[in-house]
């Protein structure tokens, strides 16, 4: 019993290390993957909005207020020689929940026409203009009406029989959209003159009826492909610069991304890091293209400074001069080393050093990563010339390189 337990736990032990490495490898390796990202909201969206506002204003009872009436009626004003018989329709919708940089495919406002009085009006035309001055349902009344311009936005002829009627509102409502400020409802009015008895009254539902006949304003829009950068960017030469690229709203996921630096490279990765040799001023341009094919692009700037406090390192031992046993006799023309020497480097950098590689001939001899940076060089080589070599790498993973030739004996 005991073996079988002591086997249980070895097993959750062992399950828990796979556990374990592959979520390290998933939190270390998992930005490397070319970026593919997704967001919850579609390029095509419909909307039905009701009104928040609906009413009529009636020139016959220019102080009456018909808020909570459920028929909406129109008529026009001219009589047999005479006038004063207009009524109106005014609407009101809501549509500030559309975001402002929406393209608008199509958008129609639709109302039930159920019936008339007087004459039959089959095929008048009804028409919407757009409203000017900021009103009330509340308390609007034909004495109080808001202003509308004259000119109409949309027109639409009454069936001969009752059923809906459209009227095209793409144009104003993309309009409104691109300013909020200018959405203060529509107009709906009969302007064309009867000019005889019997004055049709053109009934609708209004808001007020409970039923589903109700007013609406349909919109249906894009979301554009919309993206962003982490730029514009200020550095240094020989410095890694991240660059993150965003997708704001629209297209279709999965996404490809593509960076230009514009000196020449580019990178397919959402996220990346580039490192600029040369100063100067350079266009970064990111473009991205959904999984439709459709393509956006947007531009930043990048500018790069001579880097003049990247790591700095020189050799500081040996000189030109007479070396034996690491000490200097006299001042030559070359160095001349004869026996083990200290290899000494002055180096200094605004990041933290970490680490200083020695190396003769090309050959790596020591990596020393604390202060101070040293290396005797005590092996025994072919008499002759060398070359003696010193990196320094900081925590920017900048790097500086000095060398010098030396002739070795012993």
């Amino acid at each position: 019993m005991e073996k079988k337990d002591a086997y249980q736990r070895k097993g959750k032990k062992m399950m828990l290390s796979v556990v374990t490495f592959f979520i390290a490898c998933f939190l270390i390796f998992g930005t490397t993957v070319p970026a593919v990202t997704t967001i919850p909201e579609t390029s095509e969206q419909t909307h039905r909005f009701y009104p928040t506002q609906d009413t009529t204003i009636d020139q016959t009872t220019p102080e009456k207020n018909y808020t909570n009436a459920t028929t909406l009626s129109v008529s026009n004003t001219f009589g047999n020689n005479s006038s004063g018989w207009e009524r109106d329709i005014l609407l009101y919708f809501n549509i500030s929940m559309i975001p402002t940089y929406a393209q608008i495919t199509t958008a129609t406002v639709s109302l039930y026409y159920y019936g008339y009085e007087g004459a039959n009006p089959a095929y008048r035309v009804l028409s919407l203009h757009q409203i000017t001055r900021p009103w009330d349902t509340k308390n609007v009344t034909w004495k109080t009406r808001p202003t509308a311009v004259q000119n109409n936005i949309s027109y639409a002829r009454i069936p001969a029989t009752v059923g809906w009627m459209t009227w095209d509102v793409t144009t104003e409502t993309q309009r409104m959209i691109n300013n909020p400020t200018a959405n203060l409802g529509w107009q709906l009015a009969d302007k064309n003159p009867w000019q005889a008895y019997n004055i049709p009254l053109i009934k609708f539902k209004s808001k007020e009826t409970q039923t589903t006949y109700y007013p609406y304003l349909e919109i249906q829009y894009t979301i554009p492909l919309i993206i962003s950068t982490t730029g514009p960017y200020e550095d240094y030469t020989n410095k890694n610069i991240g660059m993150n690229g965003t997708i704001l709203c629209g297209g279709t996921p999965p996404y490809t991304y593509h960076w230009d630096f514009g000196d020449g490279t580019q990178t397919s990765y959402r996220n990346t890091t580039h490192t600029y040799t040369t100063a100067g001023c350079y266009t970064i341009t990111l473009s991205v293209q959904d999984s439709t094919g459709k393509t956006t692009s947007t531009t930043t700037a990048a500018i790069i400074k001579e880097n003049t406090t990247e790591p700095y390192i020189k050799i500081t031992q040996p000189q030109n001069g007479l070396y034996f046993s690491n000490k200097k006799f006299i001042s030559l023309h070359k160095p001349w080393i004869l026996g083990p020497i200290d290899i000494t480097v002055e180096t200094y950098s605004k990041y933290p050093i970490t680490k200083v590689k020695f190396l003769i001939d090309n050959e790596v001899q020591q990596i020393d990563t604390t202060a101070p940076y040293t290396w005797t060089w005590n092996q025994k080589t072919i008499p002759g010339k060398h070359t003696i070599k010193v990196i320094v790498v900081d925590a920017s993973e900048a790097s500086a390189v000095d060398q010098i030739t030396v002739c070795k004996i012993l």
